[in-house]
C-alpha cells in the first residue's frame, strides 16, 4: 500500500521593465557576498549565475534561522530542462503546453520514496531584471515565492537558468529561471542525498477515488518508541530554531505513524 505523502508548492513570477517599478533594488550586501549576483546571465556565465542564485536564497534562509539548501543533481537537471523548454516553446507556467506537471518533471526524484515534498519557483526578467539579485529580490517580495524560500521543510534544490525569455524576440536580452525544491525520505527513513529548496503552496494533485478507510490498528509501544527515536534523529539534523525542529519532529511522527498503521492492516 502506498504510504507516501506529498505537497506540491508552486509559484511563478515574471519580471519586466514595467514590473521593476514595484520591486525594491537588490542590496549591495547581497551582490558583494554572492559573486555574479548583479550580472545578467549569459551562456558563458550560467554556472556562476546559478551559484549566485543559490547563495542569495541561502542568505535569506540564514537571516531567518533556517538551514541552507544543498544542490541536488536530479533537481538541477529538471530545473534547467524546464527553463529551456519555457524559452524554446514560448510559455510561462507550471504546466507545459503538453501537459507536463511538476510531478512529471521530478518523477525520477520522487520515485521509490516513502514521502516527499516538492516545490517550484519560476521567473523571467529582461536586462538588469534578469540578474540573480533582482530575481531573488522579486521572489522575496512575493508571498508565495517567499514562503517556498523560507520553508524549513525543504532540504534540496536545483536551479536552472537559461538566456532569453518566454516572450522571445531578437532584441530580447533576458534570462528565465526555474527553481525546484524538494525533500524526500526513502523506506529506511533517511534522505537519499543532501541538498536544498523553496516556493508558493498550491496543491495541483487531482483527487483520487478512495476506498472506505479500514479501522486503524494500534501500534505497539516498541514501534512507537522506534518511530520517536527516528524522528528525533531527523529533527536534530535540522539546523534551525527549536520551534522549527519540533514542528519537523511532529510532522515526522505523524507521517510514520500513519504509514505503520497502514502497513499493519
Amino acid at each position: 500500500m502506498d504510504a507516501r505523502r506529498h505537497r506540491l508548492p508552486l509559484s511563478a513570477f515574471a519580471t519586466s521593465l514595467v514590473a521593476s517599478l514595484a520591486i525594491a533594488a537588490p542590496s549591495a550586501y547581497a551582490a558583494t557576498n554572492c559573486p555574479g549576483a548583479d550580472q545578467l546571465p549569459l551562456l558563458s556565465t550560467t554556472a556562476s549565475a546559478k551559484s549566485a542564485t543559490l547563495c542569495l536564497i541561502n542568505q535569506q534562509r540564514a537571516a531567518n534561522g533556517i538551514a541552507a539548501l544543498r544542490s541536488e543533481p536530479t533537481l538541477d537537471a529538471a530545473a534547467t530542462s524546464y527553463a529551456q523548454s519555457m524559452v524554446e516553446e514560448r510559455f510561462f507556467a507550471h504546466v507545459s503546453p503538453g501537459g507536463q506537471t511538476i510531478q512529471d518533471r521530478l518523477a525520477s526524484y520522487i520515485s521509490g520514496t516513502r514521502s516527499y515534498s516538492v516545490g517550484e519557483n519560476l521567473a523571467w526578467g529582461q536586462s538588469v531584471l534578469g540578474s540573480p539579485a533582482s530575481t531573488v529580490n522579486a521572489w522575496m517580495h512575493s508571498q508565495g515565492h517567499r514562503d517556498n524560500i523560507l520553508n524549513a521543510g525543504f532540504e534540496e534544490v536545483g536551479v536552472g537558468i537559461v538566456s532569453g525569455s518566454p516572450r522571445g524576440g531578437l532584441l530580447d536580452a533576458g534570462a528565465t529561471y526555474a527553481t525546484e525544491f524538494g525533500f524526500r525520505e526513502v523506506a529506511g527513513g533517511s534522505s537519499p542525498t543532501e541538498a536544498s529548496a523553496a516556493s508558493v503552496s498550491i496543491d495541483v494533485t487531482a483527487p483520487k477515488a478512495r476506498k472506505a478507510p479500514a479501522k486503524a490498528k494500534r501500534l505497539s509501544a516498541k514501534t512507537k518508541r522506534k518511530i520517536s527515536a527516528q524522528c528525533h534523529r531527523i529533527a536534530r539534523r535540522t539546523k534551525a530554531s527549536s520551534k522549527t525542529r519540533r514542528a519537523r519532529y511532529d510532522r515526522c511522527v505523524k507521517t510514520r505513524t500513519l504509514a505503520a498503521r497502514k502497513s499493519a492492516r
